[in-house]
């Protein structure tokens, strides 16, 4: 007995509704949650370019004396509470900007910012954050925030930004 065109018919419209429901699921949410938003906030981090990522804000940015890579056992201790509180939402990775101002050669330059985002990034995964060697990265003076022409200038650009991005 030869199953009837109606059969063939109800089965080819059930599976076809079943992958139109599918298509019609919601995709995963993009961004931050609000609890993630309100520790990053605390944090001091704000929305950067790289929507929808976050920076560490300007007056909380790690900064370095000139010539040093070195963090002071403050900024290690603000480091490790600041992992510990993203690591409580699920955020368990960023990416560390070394910079520095135009003072020296810009080939030691390089070096040392490398060193700071390293330095930065040290007591950060001792905590548990998930950092790949390629998200923590020099960029020498090639990234100022302020003119070089100045003290204050100068030390604006011997910074380590944290940048977080949802995953």
């Amino acid at each position: 007995m030869m199953p009837s065109f109606s059969s063939f018919r109800l089965v080819f419209l059930a599976a076809v509704g079943t992958l139109l429901a599918a298509c019609q699921s919601l995709p995963a949410p993009k961004g931050f949650s609000p609890a993630q938003i309100a520790v990053l906030q605390s944090e001091g981090f704000v929305p950067a370019q790289e929507d929808p990522a976050w920076i560490l804000t300007l007056s909380d940015r790690l900064l370095f004396a000139t010539d040093e890579s070195a963090l002071v056992p403050e900024q290690v201790e603000r480091l490790t509470s600041m992992s510990r509180n993203l690591l409580s939402v699920g955020i368990n990775s960023a990416e560390i900007r070394g910079h520095t101002d135009s003072t020296g050669a810009a080939d030691y330059n390089m070096k040392l910012s490398q060193a700071r985002a390293a330095a930065v990034a040290a007591p950060m995964t001792e905590q548990g954050m998930q950092l790949r060697p390629d998200q923590i990265t020099g960029y020498g003076e090639t990234i100022p925030l302020s003119s070089n022409a100045t003290p204050e200038g100068r030390q604006d650009n011997r910074r380590v930004e944290i940048i977080v991005s949802p995953q």
